[in-house]
């Protein structure tokens, strides 16, 4: 069962303008559970969560997990957050360093059978050291995946989830699952994003068509769009993290058509958001820089 847990969500509405906000989301995995394929005859302990890559114990286990992100469509992902509660390591104050990969096929914890390995892409979206006390002594660990999160946003990859695999030589590190009975050591995503809200009762309001070209691009793009009416405008780009990287025009245009330059020589490759508000307006589209 899927537990959100909405914070801060705080809107201002001024007539029919919609106003981008910084809101933050916890959510529970609607999936998560670990495989492990040295031990056939023995089913995986539901409530927990294993990973390790040691050899000389035969432990080979790898954790998946997986959120619904349908709620954060076409959000900027400002900062996400992985919280995990390690309730063991092998030894009492081990190490236990992992590798984070994309899914890529369907599954789900009632179905997938747990000592069958699952799929991944070979690119690494974060590592991270699980490291300090286990055995009686549990503690949460906190995990940046802002930029995983924000692909599967923006449809970059297929949301299938994630994939937590130990590098060779770690021994154990153990995680309470979303199925342990006390629901405050339960995983969970922490999301701090900014999305238009718009008042349902708004009247519709004149659409403005705003494209760039070329779209892959390199150094340089073109951003066009109408106006139907004369007023403030605000372009602003953001890269990936949802953080801005140039601020276009912010200034008071008169109704028609315009082109704006978009110059990206002194950016890195990858995918960018290009945000245009006006006093009834809001809409992002995203375009890619290939050097």
């Amino acid at each position: 069962m899927k537990n959100y847990l909405v914070l801060a969500l705080t809107v201002l509405l001024i007539g029919i303008t919609a106003v981008a906000n910084a809101d933050t989301i916890f959510m529970e995995p609607c999936d998560d559970m670990y495989t492990d394929v040295e031990h056939p005859t023995t089913l995986p302990t539901s409530d927990q969560l294993w990973v390790a890559e040691f050899s000389p114990a035969g432990h080979f286990e790898r954790i998946m997990i997986n959120f619904d992100l349908s709620e954060l469509e076409n959000a900027i992902i400002e900062n996400a957050t992985l919280h995990l509660y390690r309730l063991f390591s092998c030894p009492m104050t081990g190490t236990t360093a992992t590798n984070f990969y994309a899914i890529i096929e369907e599954w789900n914890e009632e179905t997938w059978d747990p000592h069958t390995h699952i799929q991944y892409n070979s690119y690494v979206w974060t590592s991270f050291t699980f490291s300090g006390p286990g055995g009686n002594y549990g503690m949460w660990f906190a995990v940046d995946i802002t930029n995983l999160i924000q692909a599967w946003v923006n449809s970059q990859i297929e949301n299938h989830g994630f994939v937590i695999r130990a590098l060779s030589g770690n021994r154990f590190s153990k995680f309470y699952s979303k199925e342990y009975s006390n629901q405050n050591m339960h995983p969970y995503l922490e999301v701090i994003y900014t999305q238009e809200a718009i008042d349902e009762n708004d009247i519709p309001v004149p659409a403005i068509n705003i494209e760039n070209y070329p779209n892959p691009f390199n150094l340089e793009t073109t951003i066009s769009f109408n106006l139907p009416k004369s007023g403030n405008v605000k372009l602003t780009v953001y890269n990936s993290k949802g953080q801005i990287v140039k601020t276009l025009v912010d200034s008071y245009l008169n109704v028609g058509e315009h082109s704006i330059e978009f110059d990206a020589s002194d950016l890195t490759s990858g995918i960018y958001f290009y945000k245009m508000q006006t006093d009834d307006f809001s809409k992002i589209k995203k375009t890619i820089l290939l050097k």
